[in-house]
């Protein structure tokens, strides 16, 4: 905790954020900057109008002076405050229209940054904290900055100026206003502290709590948590999350709330102490009334524009700080990285005494495997769940990079190559594959972005994967949108998969991974859709990740996992006739096969 107290300096955070926030809009910022000290200067010119006009008019009820004089000092306030009414309007819209713009653009530097960290990092607890924070951070990084412009070039200015005409009738005057200030300050000081501390604990309950929401709620949820009457467990869930982290927050608002209070009592005395400098001076003569009555009618905006600055921006700025800093934090988070460059054709996969690990696992997914795959073959991997076949196509296909040994395409150590290298001939179908709510056509075409997506080009992966366009389930054929919330139609598990297959087929490539993506299709309709990729996988590299042995004995080599190692390897044949792993599992397999086609026959 001592070493994140540390990190969290302002100076550090305003020289990181200010030429970022910069960049994303710098010709508006410019405009912000010097429309920020035009308004500041409309403000602080009001003061001294007013003294002009106050000595006039007094000049004017003594006798010493005309209508026509009073009359002009009463046009320059009007005009004063028709300045500084525009000037407020200018700044506000473009305040909005600059926190839009820049927001935006953060966004899209947030996303570009999660894309470039290791696919691995996702699966690590700490590291999703520390993307939650940032997103959470990346809001408050416009308002950071926005706060910065505004507090140096409109308070700023303002306070200076108004320091200056205050020392110019009586210099205690403008001493006392910067010892006003001093306590308001210091309480924001510990909200900085206070408030970074609760963001730091705050962020895995935001998590916990988005992620019952979508368990009572989510559209992928709701079903089955209504059927199996789990909606008040997961409310539960929800209430004592959220409960816990509004006590935390509630707690911080408390303490800093008293600390602000006593700090302001003491800014108010100060406050009073000024007027009776300011009504000791006049009776002294050494102020005009004029000037008495400018300043006692500014002093209260002055007072008022200092709570302001101080408890509003300032403690906004404050409280927010944590957030920002892990949102600097996510953008210093260490990337995947690696050199640009092409991967060939046709290639051999190698994988040399390969281990990984999960963030905070206990042991070993995947524990120094070797393996070789030839270019062109068929490779299936089998295993019961929990043996390591997904973290070892993961590791193959690049997505992970192993802690141990190395993976190489055709010779090239995949670590050294950039993640678009790497995956710019490979292509894959997933078990959790992604059901986008888009149209078919989108659908299938998004896994060549920029490619074509007529009907002629996207046709040989639909009928691969068994997706016809002009049946029934798609009313607008290509064009249908799949998605009920978008005024569409939704398509049932397996009709989904055969569009998720014909997404992955769609694309162009040297290495293709089946990764159990048939979980919902029957057997028979799996191994016909197996045929069918055995078919176009013809010389390409193929990978199928099954749990159906039956499915399997199309491949030209079979590797066996079990406990995150490779056990046996071998022809579907030469396997059954070793015995072991491979010949328990498809006996179990096959024995269930015939158990459910004798009840099939009943």
């Amino acid at each position: 905790m001592r070493e994140k107290k540390e990190q969290i300096r302002m100076l550090p955070m305003v020289g990181r954020l200010t030429p970022l926030v910069f960049r994303q809009a710098p010709v508006l910022s410019v405009w912000m900057i010097l429309l920020a000290g035009l308004h500041s200067l409309a403000q602080m010119v009001s003061v001294p109008v007013n003294q002009i006009c106050f000595d006039r008019v007094t000049a004017l009820a003594q006798g010493e002076a005309g209508l026509p004089y009073a009359l002009w000092g009463l046009l320059l306030v009007g005009a004063a405050g028709i300045l500084r009414e525009a000037m407020n309007g200018i700044d506000n819209y473009l305040m909005n229209v600059y926190f839009e713009k820049v927001a935006g653009k953060l966004q899209k530097i947030f996303h570009d940054k999660a894309s470039r960290l290791a696919p691995a990092d996702f699966e690590d607890t700490e590291k999703l904290d520390a993307m939650e924070k940032a997103l959470k951070g990346k809001d408050n990084a416009v308002f950071f900055v926005g706060m910065l412009i505004m507090a140096v070039c409109f308070y700023g200015v303002y306070f200076f100026a108004m320091g200056w005409y205050l020392f110019t009738l009586k210099p205690i005057l403008a001493a006392s206003i910067v010892l006003v200030f001093v306590p308001v300050a210091l309480s924001q000081m510990v909200k900085t502290k206070v408030f970074a501390k609760v963001e730091d604990e705050a962020a895995p309950l935001r998590r916990e709590t988005d992620h019952y929401a979508l368990c009572i709620g989510g559209r992928e949820f709701f079903k089955e948590t209504r059927l199996l009457g789990a909606f008040g467990h997961f409310w539960k869930l929800f209430r004592d999350t959220l409960a816990k982290l509004q006590k935390k927050e509630w707690s911080a608002q408390v303490k800093t709330g008293l600390l602000e209070m006593g700090m302001n009592l003491l800014a108010a005395l100060g406050y009073v102490g000024i007027l009776l400098l300011l009504l000791d001076a006049l009776l002294k003569g050494e102020i005009t009334v004029g000037a008495f009555a400018a300043v006692f009618g500014s002093i209260g905006m002055l007072f008022g524009i200092m709570r302001e600055v101080v408890c509003r921006h300032v403690g906004q700025i404050t409280q927010s700080l944590g957030t920002v800093h892990n949102f600097v934090k996510f953008l210093d988070m260490p990337e995947r990285g690696g050199q640009q460059g092409e991967v060939p054709e046709h290639f051999d996969v190698v994988l040399d005494n390969v281990s990984f690990s999960y963030p905070h696992g206990e042991k070993r997914a995947v524990d120094r495997v070797s393996l070789r795959i030839a270019d062109g073959e068929t490779l299936a991997i089998v295993g019961e769940n929990g043996s390591g076949k997904s973290t070892l196509v993961r590791l193959l296909t690049g997505l992970y990079s192993p802690q141990e040994g190395t993976v190489r395409f055709g010779g090239a150590d995949v670590s050294t190559l950039s993640m678009g290298t790497v995956f710019s001939r490979i292509s894959g179908v997933f078990q959790k594959f992604q059901r986008y709510q888009m149209t078919l056509r989108e659908n299938i075409g998004i896994s060549l972005p920029g490619g074509k997506r007529d009907d002629e080009s996207l046709a040989p992966a639909c009928r691969l994967a068994d997706v016809d366009p002009a049946d029934r389930d798609f009313p607008q054929g290509m064009d249908t949108m799949l998605s009920r919330e978008f005024d569409g139609v939704d398509l049932s598990g397996g009709e989904w998969q055969r569009v998720a297959i014909a997404r992955g087929f769609r694309r162009p490539h040297s290495l293709i991974v089946l990764d159990e993506p048939t979980a919902a299709i029957d057997p028979d309709e799996e191994t016909k859709v197996f045929h069918r990729f055995a078919k176009m996988a013809q010389g390409k590299t193929a990978v199928i990740v099954t749990h159906r042995l039956g499915s399997a004995k199309l491949a030209d080599r079979i590797v066996v996992m079990k406990e995150g190692r490779i056990c046996q390897s071998g022809t579907h044949e030469e396997l059954l006739a070793a015995g072991g792993e491979y010949a328990r599992m498809y006996k179990t397999q096959e024995q269930w096969y015939r158990q459910n086609t004798a009840e099939a026959a009943l």
